[in-house]
């Protein structure tokens, strides 16, 4: 095994192609912290693009679109209320590709191969049921 990169936050993802990780990094601490995303090359460790965050974001579930072309995220837009974001490679503000009502948490999300099709997995937060199954053989 190789290390790649120390301290990073979450599973790192790797580009459809197989050619590049995606990791998110956090520098500083407390109120002057900040987050940014770093694209690596898997083959010699060279660090291609950074892109930084705004420092309100707190955010997770980092993953490539289809095309390789942007990332996209969870964000929580207003500290209850989580979406999925869309950052392209090429720059800019990040967009927001869904636009759920308050008390929504988004705990996965994923792209069709051909990235025609997105699914989402939601729930509302403090909002859950005790299942007891039985009578299994």
């Amino acid at each position: 095994p190789v290390e790649l990169v120390r301290g990073i936050q979450f599973s790192p993802p790797v580009s459809p192609d197989g050619k590049l990780i995606a990791y998110a990094k956090t520098e500083g601490q407390g109120s002057q912290a900040r987050s940014k995303i770093e694209i690596q090359k898997l083959d010699d460790g060279t660090i291609l693009t950074e892109v930084g965050l705004p420092p309100t974001y707190t955010w997770h579930r980092l993953a490539w679109t289809p095309d390789g072309k942007a990332l996209t995220f969870v964000h929580n837009t207003t500290g209850s209320t989580q979406d999925v974001y869309m950052q392209p490679l090429s720059g800019g503000e990040p967009v927001q590709l869904t636009h759920f009502e308050k008390s929504i948490v988004v705990p996965d999300y994923a792209w069709s191969g051909d990235g025609k099709k997105f699914a989402v997995t939601r729930g509302h937060y403090n909002d859950t049921d005790v299942v007891m199954f039985s009578g299994f053989k």
